[in-house]
């Protein structure tokens, strides 16, 4: 990867052919979009233009056939990397991340060819005997084809966040290991989200958690950024304290589980600063 990261960064025309061959393959438009990100973190918004365009080509091709995902994560982690290189702020980014996923789950309205292209490929799969269930009730039950689309839809927002997040922070991971060994990992680990930020999100997603709509259809996006906030907790305090790798693991596997535990301690972190609070029982 830092291969990859140290040809795009040695002129314009590598930049530009790493970013359009990377988004030619469905599977590896995120290089493309870290590619741009970095591009912009590093020699800013204007020579990343340059390369989000040419980036846009293959990403159009994609749009033809129905899929924008492409489109829309390169237009973002363009967006988001100038906020990281304007403010240095990962809080601003991230709330910017945020407001991103509400216009794209927002736009669905308006996307009904996407819509539509998604309800066949469900009515197909249930109409060939594939049966899908989702809880009710505390039961597993057989769902309908209406169901099992407002559920995929529901997390169309926070998918593209997850998109968006993850193009940043390999974009940032590559501008550290190029230009600042080390960086990076301080970056994630000192990541807090504003208590003001996190009371906002948190009242949004009680709110969700409630009902009340239309907020109830958002909630995947009000937990995407203490989950990661929540991560980032638990690799400064495995790091600082020289706990290993399986620890990590384990919280992953706590993500995909359980993973109203990371979001919460997300939440906590936010208001109490625990890194901060063990450190000071260490020094103790």
């Amino acid at each position: 990867m830092r291969g990859l990261a140290e040809y795009a960064m040695t002129g314009r025309r590598q930049a530009i052919t790493v970013a359009v061959l990377f988004g030619l393959v469905p599977l590896f438009y995120l290089l493309s979009a870290a590619v741009v990100a970095l591009v912009v973190l590093r020699k800013g918004l204007q020579e990343g233009l340059l390369v989000l365009l040419w980036a846009l080509l293959p990403a159009g091709l994609q749009w033809l056939t129905g899929d924008t995902s492409y489109v829309f994560v390169l237009l973002g982690v363009a967006l988001l990397a100038n906020v990281l290189r304007a403010t240095g702020s990962w809080s601003k980014a991230l709330l910017v991340t945020t407001v991103l996923g509400l216009i794209l789950q927002i736009s669905l309205v308006v996307q009904t060819g996407y819509v539509t292209k998604i309800e066949t490929a469900v009515g197909e799969l249930m109409a060939n005997g594939q049966i899908l269930q989702l809880p009710q009730d505390g039961q597993m039950t057989a769902a309908t084809p209406t169901e099992v689309v407002a559920l995929l839809m529901s997390f169309y927002g926070a998918y593209h966040m997850l998109m968006l997040v993850s193009s940043l922070l390999l974009a940032r991971a590559w501008q550290a290991r190029l230009y600042n060994p080390g960086g990076f990992q301080q970056e994630f680990h000192n990541l807090r989200i504003a208590p003001g930020i996190l009371l906002v999100l948190l009242s949004l997603l009680l709110a969700s958690w409630y009902g009340l709509q239309p907020l109830a259809d958002w909630l995947p996006i009000f937990c995407m950024v203490p989950m990661l906030t929540g991560l980032a907790v638990i690799h400064s305090v495995v790091a600082n304290r020289k706990l290993g790798k399986s620890w990590l693991v384990m919280a992953y596997l706590v993500l995909l589980l359980m993973p109203p535990v990371i979001i919460m301690l997300g939440f906590a972190d936010g208001a109490i600063d625990i890194r901060l609070r063990l450190n000071k029982l260490t020094k103790d």
